[in-house]
């Protein structure tokens, strides 16, 4: 670089009121926290990303909160600290001490609303909470719909609710938090079957990683053959 350069970059970080760094800033660095189950640890480059947004999505019963509670488990192995946004009021926290996650140190919120979810996520981040899983999108419905009568169904309004709170979100993942969203496929009401989601295409866009989680074949009990104790998923990056 020749000095006229060198010059310039340091006026620019002289004179700006604005947060600049170089692009080889250590500020840009992230780590990885692990699944602990090597296809999927290769299949993810290491495990899902910190400082970036993971999607995971797929039909209803598939494992989409078993992986996300597997991220979590090993955030904790690791000395980290994990929030749980459980927007479905799913939460079971006999379950999760199955799955490996230590339910005394993972903060659950039940919010109300969408805005209330958002919030103590943007909170969570900017605390540097490891992990934040958000369960789920779905589970997700603003202030101005939850207020109204049964009857008021304005057209896309839970996409457009994150449309506009994702970008307001996001620039908080600097702080270094893991950001998993979890969604479920709806059905299709054309002639071919596609993966529509609550919540609009905004999610897609401004994910970093998509993980679509399917069912394959049952795993049967090996005394009983009639006795379904597991089943084989498919998880495509």
């Amino acid at each position: 670089m020749d000095n006229s350069a060198d010059d310039l970059i340091e006026k620019l970080f002289k004179n700006s009121k604005h947060e600049l760094n170089l692009g080889n800033s250590n500020n840009f660095a992230y780590s990885r926290i692990p699944f602990d189950t090597p296809v999927l640890d290769n299949l993810t480059g290491g495990g899902i990303p910190k400082k970036k947004m993971t999607l995971i999505y797929g039909a209803t019963n598939t494992g989409k909160s078993y992986l996300a509670s597997q991220i979590v488990a090993n955030s904790q192995k690791a000395g980290g600290i994990a929030a749980w946004i459980d927007t479905e009021l799913s939460w079971d926290a006999e379950w999760m001490a199955k799955c490996g996650v230590d339910t005394s140190k993972v903060i659950v919120s039940q919010p109300s609303t969408g805005e209330e979810a958002f919030d103590i996520i943007k909170e969570s981040m900017m605390a540097g909470v490891d992990v934040i899983v958000l369960d789920s999108i779905a589970g997700v419905v603003p202030a101005a719909v939850a207020d109204e009568s049964f009857d008021y169904n304005p057209i896309a309004w839970q996409a457009r609710f994150i449309n506009s709170s994702l970008p307001k979100l996001l620039p908080n993942l600097k702080h270094g938090s893991a950001f998993v969203a979890i969604n479920q496929v709806r059905s299709s009401m054309g002639p071919v079957a596609l993966d529509a989601m609550p919540g609009g295409m905004a999610q897609t866009f401004f994910a970093h990683s998509l993980l679509q989680v399917r069912r394959k074949a049952w795993i049967k009990d090996e005394t009983n053959k009639d006795q379904n104790v597991g089943f084989d998923m498919e998880v495509r990056l």
